[in-house]
C-alpha cells in the first residue's frame, strides 16, 4: 500500500476500536494517538503521485499535505481537551448542557472517519470524487453537530441540507471540466463563464459565503465548543485547499470575465457582514460563530486578490483560524465548568475564578480579528496591502469588519470582568445550575497558556509562522496575477 494512503487507512481502520472503547478513558487517549501519530505521518510523507486509479490520478501535492497536517494536529488537541474535560466533569455534581459526558463520545470516532474521507478528498485530484468524498464526510458530520444538541436538529439540518445542495453543482461542474479537458482546450469563453458560475456557486455554499452562512453559525451556537471547531476548522481548511488546487489545475478558470471578481466581492462582504454582526452579539458562541465567519471572508478576498504572496498569506491565515479556534474551544469549554452558558449575562465577573481560560477566550478572538501584537496580524496586513493596491474602497469594509469582530470580544471581556456572578445568582432561577469555587484544571490551563503563547508570540515574530509555511506556497503553481 502506498504510504500516503495510510493517512485513510488508519483513523478509518482503528475508528471501530475507538467506537467500542469511546465510554471509557482509553478510546479517548487512542483517538488523540491516532490523530497526532497521523498529524506526524502526513507531514513527512512524500509527495507527488500515489497511484492511477482507473485513469485518474491519485496524488498528495505541498499543499494537502500541510492542511491535511494542521487539521489532525486541530483534532489531536479536541480530543486531548475532551478527555481532560470529561475527567473534571466526572469530579462534579452539576451537568451542564453543553459539557461533554458519556452521549458525547460518539465524536471520537466519528471524526476519525470524517478524517479519513478528508483525506481522501485531498487526495483525489477530480472535482467529482472530491465532492463525494466531502458530502460522505458532511453526513457524519452531523452526528458530530448534533453531539450536544439532542433537543434541536436546526444545526445539523442546516448543515446537511446546505453542503448537499452543493454536490450535485459540483458534479455537473465536474462534468464540464472533463468535457474542455476531452476537446483538447477548445472553448469558448461563454462556455468558461458557465463552468466558473457553478464552481463559485458550489465554493461559495461550502465556505459559508453571504447568504450561506446559516450553517456555519448555527454549528457555533448550537453544538458544544469543541465539535463545533472541530467543524468550524476542518471543513474549510479541506474546501480552501480543494478550491486552490482546482485553479493550479485548471488555470483557463482565471479567464472568467466574472470569477475573480466575484470571489473578491464575496470574501469582502463576508468579512464585513460578519464582523458587523459580531460585534451585536450577546454570547461567545454565536461571536465564535461571526468571527470564522469574518475570518473565511478576509481568505476568500486573499485567494481572489492574488499575487505573488496570496498563497502563503492563507496558508498563515489557515495556521491562525485553526490556532484561535482550538483556543476558542478549549477556554470556553473551560468556562462551562463554572457557567451554565456563554451568554455575556452568565458570565459576569467569571475572570476572577477562571483567568486563564478567559483571557485565552479574548486573546483568540482578537487573533481572529487580526489585531496587532496577535498571530492574526500578519494576514490582516498582507490582505489590506493588496486590498490597498486594487481597490481602496475594499480596504474600509476590511478594516470596519476587524473592529466589529474586536469591539464583541471587548464587549465580552467587560462582561467577563463585571460584578462577581455569585452576587446576582440568587437573582437567577436554580435552573441556571451556578458552581462556585470550580478551580480551572491544571491540564486545561496548560493547553490554554501554550495555544496563546504561541498566538502572541508569532504576532510578534511572525517570521516564526511564515518560514516554516514558504516552501510549501512556493511549490502550488500560481498562476493568478
Amino acid at each position: 500500500m502506498p504510504p500516503a494512503l495510510w493517512l485513510i487507512a488508519i483513523p478509518i481502520g482503528l475508528a471501530p476500536i475507538v467506537y467500542v472503547l469511546r465510554r471509557v478513558g482509553l478510546g479517548a487517549i487512542m483517538a488523540a494517538i491516532i490523530t497526532f501519530l497521523s498529524a506526524w505521518l502526513a507531514a513527512n510523507l512524500p509527495t507527488g503521485i500515489v497511484l492511477n486509479l482507473l485513469g485518474r490520478p491519485i496524488a498528495l501535492d505541498a499543499l494537502s499535505q500541510t492542511t491535511l497536517t494542521l487539521v489532525f494536529l486541530a483534532t489531536s488537541i479536541l480530543f486531548l481537551t475532551l478527555t481532560l474535560l470529561s475527567v473534571a466533569q466526572e469530579k462534579r455534581v452539576t451537568h451542564f448542557g453543553k459539557l461533554t459526558g458519556q452521549e458525547g463520545r460518539v465524536f471520537y470516532p466519528a471524526a476519525l472517519v470524517i478524517l479519513g474521507l478528508f483525506v481522501a478528498a485531498s487526495l483525489s485530484r477530480h472535482l467529482g470524487i472530491t465532492a463525494i468524498f466531502i458530502e460522505l464526510a458532511a453526513i457524519l458530520m452531523v452526528f458530530v453537530i448534533q453531539t450536544q444538541r439532542l433537543e434541536s436538529t436546526r444545526a445539523a439540518l442546516r448543515f446537511l441540507t446546505l453542503v448537499s445542495l452543493a454536490t450535485p453543482i459540483f458534479l455537473l461542474a465536474a462534468w464540464r471540466i472533463d468535457a474542455y479537458q476531452l476537446s483538447g482546450g477548445i472553448v469558448s469563453l461563454v462556455e468558461i463563464d458557465q463552468t466558473a458560475m457553478l464552481v463559485g456557486i458550489g465554493f461559495a455554499i461550502w465556505l459559508a459565503v453571504i447568504p450561506f452562512h446559516g450553517w456555519l453559525t448555527s454549528t457555533a451556537t448550537e453544538s458544544a465548543p469543541i465539535t463545533a471547531v472541530f467543524v468550524l476548522i476542518t471543513f474549510p481548511m479541506v474546501v480552501f485547499s480543494t478550491l486552490i488546487n482546482l485553479f493550479a489545475d485548471l488555470p483557463w478558470l482565471i479567464n472568467s470575465s466574472f470569477l475573480m471578481n466575484a470571489i473578491i466581492i464575496a470574501g469582502v462582504a463576508t468579512a464585513f457582514v460578519g464582523g458587523v454582526w459580531a460585534s451585536m452579539q450577546r454570547g461567545f458562541s454565536e461571536l465564535m460563530g461571526y468571527a470564522a465567519l469574518y475570518n473565511i471572508g478576509c481568505t476568500l478576498a486573499l485567494l481572489g486578490l492574488g499575487g505573488q504572496a496570496a498563497v502563503l498569506a492563507i496558508l498563515v491565515n489557515l495556521t491562525v483560524r485553526a490556532l484561535a479556534l482550538v483556543l476558542i474551544a478549549v477556554s470556553t469549554s473551560t468556562l462551562y465548568l463554572r457557567v451554565a452558558s456563554d451568554g455575556f449575562s452568565y458570565v459576569s465577573g467569571v475572570v476572577r475564578e477562571m483567568p486563564v481560560a478567559a483571557a485565552g477566550l479574548i486573546i483568540g478572538g482578537l487573533t481572529l480579528a487580526g489585531t496587532p501584537f496577535t498571530a492574526g496580524f500578519a494576514p490582516y496586513w498582507q490582505l489590506l496591502r493588496s486590498a490597498a493596491a486594487n481597490n481602496p474602497n475594499w480596504v474600509v469594509f476590511l478594516v470596519l469588519g476587524g473592529l466589529g469582530v474586536a469591539v464583541g470580544y471587548l464587549r465580552g471581556l467587560w462582561a467577563l470582568l463585571g460584578s462577581d456572578q455569585s452576587l446576582e445568582s440568587a437573582s437567577k432561577p436554580l435552573s441556571t445550575h451556578i458552581l462556585q469555587n470550580t478551580q480551572e484544571p491544571s491540564l486545561l490551563m496548560i493547553i490554554i497558556i501554550v495555544v496563546a503563547f504561541v498566538c502572541i508570540l508569532t504576532g510578534l515574530f511572525p517570521a516564526l509562522l511564515i518560514d516554516p509555511l514558504r516552501d510549501t506556497a512556493l511549490r502550488v503553481p500560481w498562476l493568478i496575477p
